[in-house]
């Protein structure tokens, strides 16, 4: 059944993107044998214990994870096309990337596109 606790930790799919970016960012969202009452409950125990600065850098990459989840779920109902695993973790990896440069302590300025 689709639900949201399927979706952000109990799916296949879902939780085969979650261990390849577990990889590259030590996000450790989906313990085999956790059972939460809630996606909330399963949230706030992924970012208990954190700072406010941690808490925020690691709910942005939980967010860009499951969006991209969100997304491939819908390519593949609307669409019928289907991305991998990897391809959807490389998707969500991108826009973690991008948020990072976009709030990074410096503000390396873009340049602007040429006229």
């Amino acid at each position: 059944m689709e639900t949201a606790d399927h979706l952000c930790k109990d799916c296949p799919f879902t939780s085969a993107i979650w261990t390849r970016i577990q990889q590259d960012y030590s996000v450790h969202p989906v313990q085999h044998g956790q059972t939460f009452s809630s996606t909330n409950a399963w949230w706030d125990e992924i970012i208990v214990g954190k700072s406010a600065e941690n808490k925020r850098r690691l709910s942005g990459r939980l967010l860009y994870v499951l969006w991209n989840a969100w997304k491939e779920r819908n390519r593949r109902i609307f669409t019928g096309r289907r991305l991998t695993f990897l391809e959807v973790a490389s998707l969500a990896r991108e826009d973690i990337a991008q948020r990072e440069l976009a709030f990074a302590g410096n503000r390396q300025t873009i340049p602007a596109e040429p006229d």
